[in-house]
């Protein structure tokens, strides 16, 4: 009995310990400096078919199969993927997230999407693309997750954008990467997607 209380006592204090460090230690926020939440940024976001089509066109010049794709509340974009390369090729997970008023993504939705890729056995890796961005320590833990997780916010998908897309857009089109700049979540600019250009000038037509 004496036993039983002794390791009981050091467990009851802890709870206790745990249970006040809960009840009064400060909130820590979730959103870190993301400039694309700041109320002075009066540019519209980006639609769910206009973040689609940048995720697969960008996928498509990076030599990549797209398997399956479906967009979900939100417009959140999940695509399997397929690396055609012989050796080094297979199958990828993609997850990417145009979402700016829900705040950066935290660890625990990068760890739980980093167990999906885990999940699947013939997944390579998993990219979760995320406009809000990623707190501190999302971009810490990925790093400790067993499966390969990259993690792309705004300004890495504008590069990803300018580097892989600029250049192959029809002749009289905008360039994709311009295109992003008039969207919240993006550094300034003045250009708007063509998707959305066109959908207003059939409203204007009508």
């Amino acid at each position: 009995m004496a036993v039983l209380i002794v390791a009981l006592v050091p467990l009851f204090f802890g709870y206790m310990l745990i249970l006040l460090i809960a009840r009064y230690s400060p909130n820590v926020p979730r959103i870190e400096g993301n400039h694309a939440n700041q109320g002075d940024d009066d540019r519209p976001e980006i639609t769910p078919d206009e973040f689609a089509d940048v995720v697969h066109e960008l996928l498509g010049a990076l030599g990549l199969e797209t398997v399956f794709s479906s967009i979900g509340t939100g417009g959140v974009v999940d695509v399997t993927a397929r690396d055609p390369k012989p050796l080094s090729g297979g199958r990828l997970l993609v997850h990417a997230s145009p979402l700016l008023s829900h705040g950066q993504i935290d660890a625990a939705e990068v760890l739980n999407f980093a167990d999906s890729v885990r999940g699947d056995m013939g997944a390579l890796k998993g990219i979760f693309i995320a406009l809000a961005g990623f707190t501190a320590e999302a971009r810490s833990a990925v790093r400790s997750t067993p499966a390969p997780v990259d993690l792309i916010d705004s300004a890495a998908l504008l590069d990803l954008v300018k580097e892989h897309l600029t250049g192959r857009a029809p002749t009289g089109s905008d360039d994709p990467a311009e295109a992003l700049l008039a969207y919240r979540g993006f550094a300034t600019g003045v250009k708007r997607h063509p998707r959305h250009v066109a959908v207003e000038e059939t409203e204007e037509n009508m």
